[in-house]
């Protein structure tokens, strides 16, 4: 059973430290495939997720389904976690929350869905949009972005090191028909061939396609329009838990939270980052990245 589900990274670090408490309230800014919030409510806890994907709103919901959880336990709302407060005062839920998970990963299930086009390793458009009713695609991007301004993209936003050589071939293809890029392989195989056959120990592909992604869904600005609502919906004694996948989030995250600390809103429980063990590790490779802050309020 689950075994087609995401594989919710730190999930017994997030439950540990979220302290639930029976009857009460927490908010899942990025449910997915709801395994955070799943656990939340075997413990007793009542659940308010947030998606941008309407498919994960779908499947989640059918995941509690299946280990009896009542829907008068948890409401689930599609829209994007910077719009929090606009989305609880639509859904009338007068709530405070005693803590809220975000875990800022993309899904398994969305890199696994070629249609996507999030994955590097299988054919699929370049769409990348985590909202489907989003106007800009990655395609959009690669096509009408020029030389400096994809620099700039993949430098800021990917931390590519190559990331030169990769705007000036995107560039030289748009001049060749033969050579248009079209699809997620056709990128991916023109990021190989500027970078070579060098040893590397991610993908060549993998901080241009984070670059785009981020761009399209305009991640980094939604975490920080998301955290100071957060203070206002989560109880004193309350927990923010925050899961980020790459330093330009983790930046943002500890940043925030050493500024909260500073003006007396709270305290970081963790200066150093939670990561995922050797255990977690062997069971979901995806994971190694990952890295858990807490604040308490």
């Amino acid at each position: 059973m689950g075994d087609d589900y995401h594989k919710s990274v730190l999930l017994e670090e997030v439950v540990a430290y979220l302290q639930v408490k029976l009857g009460e309230w927490y908010l899942d800014c990025t449910l997915g495939d709801g395994g955070h919030s799943l656990e939340i409510l075997k413990l007793g806890g009542k659940i308010f997720g947030v998606d941008v994907d309407p498919e994960a709103l779908d499947r989640a919901s059918k995941r509690f389904g299946s280990f009896g959880i009542k829907s008068d336990g948890y409401r689930l709302l599609q829209g994007n976690f910077r719009d929090l407060i606009e989305l609880i005062r639509t859904d009338n839920a007068n709530l405070k929350f005693e803590g809220a998970i975000l875990d800022l990963g993309i899904s398994s299930l969305q890199l696994q869905r070629p249609e996507r086009g999030f994955s590097f390793q299988s054919l699929g458009p370049l769409d990348m949009r985590m909202d489907p009713t989003l106007q800009v695609r990655a395609l959009d991007l690669i096509k009408g972005l020029n030389k400096g301004e994809l620099y700039e993209l993949f430098t800021k936003l990917g931390e590519e090191k190559y990331a030169k050589g990769i705007a000036n071939a995107i560039i030289s293809s748009r001049q060749v028909t033969e050579n248009s890029i079209e699809s997620t392989l056709d990128l991916a195989n023109l990021i190989e061939k500027v970078v070579g056959g060098k040893k590397h120990k991610i993908h060549p592909a993998t901080k241009v396609f984070q670059a785009l992604r981020i761009a399209v869904n305009d991640e980094l600005n939604s975490i920080k329009e998301v955290l100071p609502q957060l203070l206002k919906v989560i109880e004193k004694g309350g927990y923010i838990l925050v899961i980020s996948f790459h330093s330009l989030e983790d930046r943002i995250i500890k940043t925030t939270f050493n500024e909260w600390e500073q003006q007396g809103w709270g305290r970081v429980i963790n200066k150093k980052p939670i990561v995922p063990g050797t255990e977690e590790l062997g069971r979901n490779p995806r994971s190694r990245s990952a890295k858990l802050r807490v604040f308490k309020l």
